[in-house]
């Protein structure tokens, strides 16, 4: 335990107070051992994490436990210790209710599936639930009925889908219970065993009397909060010794994510010729452009470094000094160096921390192809590794470190024009994948870089199969596909597609001697990994593998299947995209309402399959499958264009049973087979 000391004191300094924040690190077998238990205050919101972002932790601590790190960290909560009526400590959780939540909610997924691990006892204590959420009844009742607990009673569905504190983490449950079910026996037993024990989290505990906001503010002024990008700038700027301002100010122009590239270069090189450059100028750094200005009316003249790093400053006191007025012309005209107030046009599927290693690896691609000894980043590709991975670049030569710098740019620049970002619709306040092209404008006698969303195509959906499948924390085909752009200078929407298609057909059918890191590096490097023969993808399909099936093979025929479509135009294609999916639905039920039954067999097999949402599913629920038809064509949107092509046998043929599940398995693997260009 630490103890991190603050002070109150008065107008002449004299101390007043003087408060202790302890701080603790927690793992479920600590808290069992020490019978910790929390509560929601009830002034906090609603549990509010999707479902893509509890499978997101669900899988990332997976992928730790498989790699056989000792321990995963979760971050850092803070709690006020109050007491019961019974006098039991209780934590109050005063920051950090999402993650906890989320973290009893993995525990109360292990409990429903009955594994034999003592996660699985974690989210009951002393006859009610560990986790308690003040004046929400109905959520006490979910949670302990769920845990087994005798006097709790489980709300009903109805009541779950109409009160908001319900129904996110009862989709969550759903979510997770899933994901454990997937798992072989051993495994869950391990994964449960790994996240009692291993999972970590910092617990600062502050006493009654503190000032919360003081001690906010004591923590962020103590650095407390500071980024390991930061750290990873400074390292590396140390090795740097001639023209540090320009390579900091190269940094600073693919750090800020949520913005585009090219605003981010005008705001940092105001003084560039922009009236000349073109969005193709951008690719990759050119000191004629970028170090150059214009000074006087015609004069062109040279900068030194440490004129630019003036230059830098100087706009930045500039844009501090001016009124909300003449904000918008300053914008277009001095720029800023201070990036962090800028207006949030797009947001990106991955965080800097995850685009530096994807730079990384593609400078490392680069040099291997130059030098046979150079291999990929030792760790597992993950922002929470970003200091372990970048631990040789810290101590290279300079000229490795300004290499790796223009390599970053390079890829940052090819990030915004051919990588999927949450943008909002132009008739939607909703965020959609998209991808936006660049154009230029013109405007009282300057001429700007403008962006465009460009319409659906094959590249956002197949990317969006990637981004909502697999290791997501990691991205691998992102370095591959950077790198390809890159080498072969992409510039068709075709080329693009043709790229990703190949670098993911690889991926998807890579041998279990090629990891996904080791496979993407291989293909950054233009060699082929080692990939499975299609016989044994052709067995994998024919074995009854029920909701254990990957999911990535659900959301692959999805894009198989739209690129195939020669209806488009339907109204129930022009909202349908590929979306974050987690739940496997019986298209004929595993308990049908009439008590009609299927052999496991065929029940669990993939053409009787289909990916959705939970709320989806719920939807479904146990209906027959002929009342599953009469709701799914009542909807004004396709939700799954596999479950359309299993309707579309099912009325067809009038029913749905062994020899209808049979045919439309062999429709999907025959269009599976296609697409990879496998012949008989």
């Amino acid at each position: 335990m630490v103890n991190i000391v603050t002070s109150e004191a008065n107008s002449k300094g004299k101390l007043l107070i003087q408060h202790q924040v302890e701080t603790q690190v927690l793992t479920l077998s600590y808290i069992q051992m020490n019978e910790y238990q929390f509560s929601i205050p009830s002034y906090q919101r609603p549990y509010i994490w999707p479902d893509d972002a509890v499978l997101k932790l669900f899988k990332d601590i997976n992928d730790a436990r498989v790699a056989k790190e000792p321990n995963y960290f979760i971050g850092t909560v803070l709690t006020s210790l109050e007491q019961d009526e019974d006098g039991n400590g209780i934590y109050e959780l005063i920051d950090g209710q999402q993650r906890t939540t989320t973290l009893m909610l993995i525990a109360l997924a292990f409990k429903m599936a009955k594994v034999d691990s003592a996660i699985a006892d974690i989210a009951a204590f002393n006859k009610q639930p560990r986790l308690q959420f003040k004046i929400r009844d109905q959520v006490q009742h979910l949670l302990g009925s769920l845990a087994g607990l005798d006097d709790y009673v489980f709300p009903g569905l109805e009541a779950i889908d109409e009160n908001p504190y319900l129904n996110r983490i009862y989709a969550a449950l759903q979510v997770l219970e899933q994901q454990v079910n997937a798992l072989e026996n051993q495994d869950r037993v391990l994964l449960g065993d790994y996240i009692f024990k291993n999972v970590q989290w910092v617990n600062n505990i502050v006493p009654p009397q503190m000032d919360l906001n003081r001690l906010f503010a004591t923590m962020n002024t103590a650095g407390i909060q500071l980024e390991q990008c930061d750290i990873l700038k400074s390292k590396l700027l140390k090795q740097i010794s001639t023209d540090k301002p320009l390579f900091d100010a190269m940094w600073l122009a693919c750090e800020h994510m949520e913005n585009y590239f090219e605003r981010n270069v005008r705001k940092i090189f105001p003084n560039a010729p922009w009236n000349d450059i073109e969005p193709e100028h951008l690719a990759s750094f050119n000191e004629t452009l970028f170090v150059k200005s214009y000074g006087g009316n015609t004069h062109k003249q040279g900068l030194t470094i440490m004129q630019l790093a003036e230059q830098l400053e100087a706009a930045a006191e500039r844009d501090n000094k001016n009124s909300e007025d003449n904000k918008l012309d300053n914008e277009q005209d001095a720029g800023s160096y201070d990036l962090e107030t800028e207006t949030v046009y797009c947001r990106p599927i991955i965080g800097f921390p995850l685009l530096l290693i994807h730079a990384y690896r593609i400078y490392l691609a680069n040099r291997a192809v130059e030098f046979d000894d150079t291999d990929d980043v030792v760790p597992r590709v993950h922002a929470d590794k970003l200091l372990e991975t970048f631990d040789p670049l810290t101590k290279a030569s300079e000229e490795e470190v300004k290499d790796f710098i223009k390599t970053l740019w390079r890829v940052r620049y090819q990030f915004d024009r051919w990588v999927v970002k949450w943008v909002e619709r132009d008739d939607s306040d909703d965020e959609q994948l998209r991808l936006t092209y660049l154009t230029k404008s013109e405007s009282g006698g300057k001429r700007y870089i403008n962006r465009t969303q460009k319409e659906l195509n094959e590249l956002v959906m197949l990317q969006s199969v990637r981004n909502f499948t697999g290791e997501r924390s990691a991205q691998y085909w992102l370095t591959p596909f950077i790198a390809g752009l890159i080498r072969e200078n992409i510039t068709e929407d075709a080329q693009a597609i043709a790229l990703l298609e190949k670098i993911d057909n690889d991926l998807s059918l890579a041998a279990e001697s090629e990891t996904q890191k080791t496979a993407s590096f291989k293909q950054a490097k233009q060699q082929q990994p080692e990939i499975d023969s299609w016989q044994k993808i052709v067995d994998y399909f024919a074995e009854p593998r029920g909701t254990s099936f990957e999911h990535y093979w659900f959301q692959k025929l999805e894009y198989i299947l739209w690129k195939k479509e020669t209806n488009r135009h339907l109204k129930q294609f022009s909202n349908y995209r590929i979306t974050a999916k987690n739940s496997v639905e019986h298209v004929y039920p595993q308990r049908e309402e009439y008590q009609n039954i299927m052999e496991r067999d065929f029940l669990d097999a993939f053409g009787n399959l289909v990916l959705l949402s939970p709320g989806e599913n719920s939807s479904y629920s146990n209906q027959a499958v002929k009342k599953k038809l009469v709701d799914f064509e009542a909807k004004s949107q396709y939700e799954s264009l596999k479950l359309k092509a299993m309707f579309k046998i099912l009325k067809e043929q009038g029913d749905w049973q062994k020899t209808q599940i049979q045919l439309h398995q062999k429709e999907m693997l025959n269009a599976l087979a296609a697409h990879y260009g496998v012949t008989e």
